[in-house]
């Protein structure tokens, strides 16, 4: 039986809090990474990776959940932080994304005791897509209707400006969750237990 690794889980969930971070903590420099630009990797993250990897992994059913909501609040109140700006921390469509997040820890449970290949490439297409669809739809639903209107035609052109970010989540998939599912992250639990006994 295998199970997390926390010293590198902790690790990769530092690490997504840092990712968010960059591109406000860039701001103070004066350097623009505008959204709308490909030059910066916008969603590119472990956050979601590691959301399905405890949908999978974590014992614990409530850890499935609050360890990603917990880790996306604490990225929302650093982004505060360095800003200034509260509506950047709490922002409209802020429940649409940690139901998104849930949604991919759920996807998890689809790996949850069958870890292979095919299995994991599969939740990782699903969950991004998820998170693809129900957030975008959150950005044009509760926006205020000036960047996209709130017509089909608005819908259609917020999912398309949004490709590049669907692009950057498929790519932390394929980057983190062949690391999550390893024995880096990984540990057998019998193994540590007779190491234990050995040592102890």
């Amino acid at each position: 039986m295998m199970s997390p690794r926390w010293s590198t889980i902790f690790g990769f969930l530092a690490l997504s809090v840092v990712f968010r971070l960059i591109p406000f903590a860039l701001l103070k420099f004066d350097v623009q990474v505008h959204p709308e630009t490909t030059t910066y990797p916008w969603n590119f993250s472990p956050i979601l990776p590691i959301c399905l990897f405890g949908g999978a992994m974590y014992t614990n059913p409530r850890a499935v959940y609050v360890v990603p909501w917990a880790t996306y609040l604490l990225g929302d109140l650093g982004i505060w932080a360095l800003t200034g700006r509260l509506e950047w921390a709490l922002y409209a469509n802020q429940p649409v994304v940690y139901l998104s997040l849930a949604l991919v820890a759920s996807t998890g449970f689809l790996v949850r005791g069958h870890h292979s290949w095919r299995r994991v490439v599969t939740a990782g297409v699903l969950a991004s897509t998820a998170f693809f669809v129900v957030t975008n739809f959150g950005v044009w639903a509760f926006g205020d209707g000036t960047l996209y209107p709130k017509t089909v035609a608005g819908l259609v052109e917020c999912y398309f400006r949004a490709i590049p970010y669907y692009r950057n989540t498929l790519v932390s998939m394929v980057v983190f969750l062949p690391i999550l599912f390893s024995r880096l992250s990984l540990i057998d639990v019998a193994t540590a237990s007779r190491m234990t006994r050995q040592h102890g």
